[in-house]
């Protein structure tokens, strides 16, 4: 590169592509480093923008990195197949649940939550309020395999806030072992149709 290349201005972004390169360096900066080194002068370098700029359209850290993290959920949907059953699908979701969001980044729950307490938000906000086992839910009901007068919000949120929970205070990712274990020990028996 000539050192008049070097000293080229960056094209000019706006409107969506300014946000989705905002967004990528934001997700960039909280997955490398955490939320607690977290600030708007690394984001807005790694974006090519400035402070102002987000500050525009997000006034505080926890908001910017809220967005960013449901923009990742959103970009990485758990997608689980047919497998004709209940507990292999559960098995499958969960995999993919766990594997998207490894010990390192779920420090960001604890990291984030002082700051998300004082916005008055948190983590079942209708922003996060991805179900990653919605369509093996309505799978299993129209199978027979769950009763559907058992589910309810909390029932839907055990099973992904046990895995979570459990990657959490291992601080290591979760085994197929044990993800089989809460579905049988735990979220089947909360589930399936009483005889």
């Amino acid at each position: 590169m000539t050192s008049d290349e070097g000293n080229k201005p960056n094209r000019r972004r706006r409107g969506l592509a300014l946000e989705e390169a905002i967004l990528d360096a934001a997700w960039s900066d909280l997955s490398t480093n955490g939320y607690a080194r977290f600030t708007f002068e690394t984001v807005a370098r790694l974006a090519g923008t400035s402070r102002p700029v987000l500050y525009r359209r997000w006034s505080t850290r926890a908001s910017l990195a809220s967005s960013a993290i449901v923009r990742h959920l959103k970009r990485n949907p758990i997608i689980v197949p047919d497998l004709g059953n209940l507990r292999d699908e559960l098995q499958c979701a969960m995999r993919k649940f766990a594997d998207r969001a490894p010990p390192s980044l779920m420090k960001l729950v604890f990291e984030m939550h002082e700051d998300m307490a004082l916005e008055e938000v948190n983590f079942t906000d209708a922003r996060f309020s991805e179900n990653p086992i919605g369509d093996v839910i309505a799978r299993g009901v129209a199978r027979g395999e769950i009763d559907p007068q058992r589910l309810n919000a909390r029932v839907m949120r055990v099973l992904p806030s046990l895995v979570m929970h459990e990657i959490v205070v291992t601080a290591q990712p979760i085994s197929d072992q044990t993800i089989s274990a809460i579905i049988d020990q735990i979220f089947m028996p909360l589930t399936v149709p009483l005889p």
